[in-house]
């Protein structure tokens, strides 16, 4: 069966599938990813098949119902279940994906994405890295975690960020990795595309060239765009916390502005995007990590206005001022 290995912060992960079209996307996604892993660790392996239809779900009861997936588990043995776009075995203890996805799921924008981070990230935390639903970008070495749900102005403003110097982590799912002594955490990135609607690539001049590169979802008017092919050397491997922003587009507001929030605050913010409840033995860790997060991030609330090209100046002082709170 075709393979696909690639290092993701040490961790081997082997994609096998038989269907071109997996294979392509995989490609395209994780190319910026080491190809080679070590043999001395034990990889992750997820074996994907295309189906007509999404397999029956486990006659177990849930132990986590989702507007999109349903976790069904048994032990050691989980399902990730997407009523129509596929099924997902997870074995826990093995490190092992067997998934079975459906024709829809490859034409509909972003959900080839979500499942493979569905699926990996309980194999991933058992690993040592937790995954936070946000988009991140690295000035230097400080990390900028932008955290919302669909529509708070995100990918817009992280998009934003990358036109003015700053590099890539994670377009939709940072890894969270505790520092040896466990008081500290690095950001690491997770492979993903730039996913907008043509309107919102469309502000920036510099993009309209890399539209024809974009890769359009049948089902769906947003595009998707490899950083990478816009700015080669956009990519950042880990980063240290810097600021944590919690965007939303305000109507009517004529200037983007920063809101202080606590760390308490923030921290519940992050735990709503991070935490599955359904993963007992794995939340006390999460849980640490995100506090290392929140206690080593200064953060805000960012509120949008249309002024976007003044929003990365804006959270680049407030990140120096926070880096070095003297100058």
């Amino acid at each position: 069966m075709p393979a696909l290995t690639y290092a993701l912060h040490g961790v081997p992960i082997r994609f096998e599938s038989q269907d071109a079209r997996i294979i392509a996307q995989l490609q395209r996604r994780w190319r910026v990813f080491p190809s080679k892993a070590s043999e001395a660790r034990r990889p992750i392996v997820v074996r994907l098949n295309v189906v007509e239809q999404t397999p029956p779900p486990p006659d177990a009861p849930p132990v986590s119902r989702g507007p999109i997936v349903v976790y069904h588990r048994r032990g050691d043995q989980l399902v990730a279940y997407f009523r129509r776009w596929g099924r997902y075995d997870i074995h826990l203890s093995k490190g092992a994906v067997e998934g079975w996805m459906t024709e829809a799921s490859l034409i509909t924008y972003g959900v080839f994405e979500d499942m493979i981070i569905v699926s990996l990230a309980p194999l991933l935390r058992r690993r040592g890295f937790y995954t936070i639903h946000a988009f991140a970008a690295a000035l230097d070495d400080r990390a900028v975690v932008l955290v919302g749900g669909i529509g708070a102005g995100k990918t817009t403003t992280g998009v934003n960020l990358l036109r003015h110097g700053f590099k890539l982590l994670s377009n939709d799912s940072p890894l969270l990795q505790l520092d040896d002594d466990k008081a500290g955490v690095t950001l690491c990135a997770y492979p993903g595309l730039l996913s907008a609607y043509p309107e919102t690539f469309s502000r920036f001049s510099e993009l309209n060239a890399a539209l024809a590169l974009a890769e359009k979802q049948a089902e769906n008017e947003k595009l998707s765009l490899a950083a990478e092919e816009i700015w080669p050397d956009v990519w950042r491997m880990t980063a240290k916390p810097g600021a944590l922003l919690f965007p939303r587009v305000v109507p009517g507001l004529d200037a983007s502005k920063l809101r202080p929030m606590s760390a308490f605050e923030a921290l519940q913010a992050l735990v709503s995007q991070s935490i599955e409840n359904w993963d007992a033995e794995t939340i006390p860790q999460h849980l640490r990590a995100l506090r290392a997060l929140a206690a080593a991030s200064t953060a805000y609330r960012l509120d949008l206005a249309p002024d976007y090209e003044r929003i990365p100046q804006l959270i680049r002082n407030r990140l120096e001022t926070a880096i070095h709170p003297g100058s």
